[in-house]
């Protein structure tokens, strides 16, 4: 018997409408469109058991570390660190045996994602050992590095999302150690998004592709964060930030990155690249001109609000883009990710341009009604793209 196939419950009906079609049009028999049919079956993204595993991992690799810590000067650093090295091994072997003992699933990527936080605890008491500050951002660095290398040795999703929230968080700790400005961090995470995006792009041309959502997803969020800051009014001026070896090396990974992606990608992801290069080069403008906060009472003045105003063009005509693209990939989760970023943007740079202008009941009763216009327009707006693509 030939093995099933579990794809999404949408996509699962259209195949099902397709199947009815080509039967009606004399194309197929209908024992050809039930054998085709019975390959399929519908499957979640995120299974309730598995869900229970996935989280249960997670909170046992924080007890783990979390215990060590407690116990830090109770325990001798050798037993620490050998024990904490036993749990990570123990863990990595565990993975494995359960990849190929039974049908990858919940219980595999409980195990890796207990390797990934035991592969912290590991590097942060080696750390430790060697006399290194706790609080130093190369650590974080290193543990998603190794968590980035063990996500493509076992062609796991569960270690590369945390290896990729790991390396977010440490690029922004590293470029916020190195610029004197919010500028200059909105700068870097767009830097680090754009590499992503152009990642997902190679991944889905050349190789994994399974990987792509997970660096798309990573990608739009850390370009529309950094676009925020960036955007938001009176964001200082970008001080330090082309002189800063943050910026730089990051910039030349976008190079490199994107043009690979660039040369290897179809017509349609070519577009992607370089629109997401486009929103760099419009977040180190916005960064460059960095207005002076609004004063109080007075408001924004002429410049402010033009910053404003590009700023809010930027991110929103950005956010937009990104949508269509999950849209066309059928990639739901990416289009609420999007418009709850959008919906937040317009939230708070409502109260930003309103607050200095307004006051007391005046200023809630605006907010009010931008609030729940935005809403409206954005769902109506995602459901009708959504339409609109499929």
């Amino acid at each position: 018997m030939n093995a099933t196939t579990r794809v999404p419950v949408r996509r699962l009906a259209w195949m099902h409408g397709e199947l009815a079609r080509w039967q009606a049009d004399g194309l197929i028999d209908a024992a050809t469109a039930s054998r085709i049919a019975d390959r399929y079956v519908p499957g979640r993204r995120l299974s309730l058991e598995r869900l229970i595993l996935v989280l249960g991992g997670g909170f046992l690799g924080v007890g783990l570390i979390w215990l060590v810590s407690a116990n830090l000067y109770r325990i001798s650093p050798t037993v620490r660190f050998a024990g904490i090295l036993i749990v990570w091994l123990g863990a990595v072997a565990l993975g494995e045996i359960l990849a190929r003992t039974v049908r990858p699933g919940g219980g595999v990527e409980a195990a890796r994602l207990v390797a990934v936080l035991a592969g912290g605890g590991v590097v942060f008491q080696a750390a430790q050992s060697l006399q290194v500050p706790a609080y130093d951002s190369g650590l974080l660095g290193v543990w998603a590095a190794g968590s980035l290398a063990y996500a493509y040795a076992t062609g796991s999703r569960g270690p590369l999302s945390a290896a990729l929230t790991l390396g977010a968080g440490w690029y922004g700790w590293f470029a916020g150690e190195r610029v004197s400005s919010a500028g200059g961090v909105a700068v870097a995470l767009v830097v680090a998004g754009a590499v992503s995006v152009a990642v997902a792009v190679l991944h889905e041309s050349r190789w994994r592709p399974e990987f792509a959502p997970l660096w798309r997803l990573a990608g739009v969020v850390l370009v529309l964060v950094g676009l925020f800051v960036a955007a938001f009014p009176g964001s200082p001026q970008s001080g330090g930030l082309y002189g800063s070896v943050a910026i730089w090396p990051g910039l030349v990974a976008v190079v490199i990155a994107g043009a690979a992606a660039f040369l290897l990608g179809d017509t349609e992801r070519r577009r992607e690249v370089v629109a997401v290069v486009l929103m760099l080069v419009a977040a180190m403008l916005l960064a460059a001109w960095g207005a002076e906060p609004p004063r109080y009472p007075e408001g924004p003045g002429a410049a402010q609000t033009a910053r404003a105003v590009a700023g809010t063009l930027v991110y929103v005509l950005s956010a937009v883009w990104f949508a269509v693209v999950a849209a066309r990939r059928d990639l739901a989760p990416l289009v609420y990710v999007v418009t709850a970023a959008l919906v937040l943007f317009v939230t708070v740079q409502s109260f930003a341009v309103f607050q200095p202008l307004l006051s007391g009941a005046a200023l809630f009763l605006v907010l009010g009604v931008v609030f729940l216009v935005t809403g409206v327009l954005v769902d109506y707006g995602r459901r009708r793209l959504m339409r609109v693509v499929r």
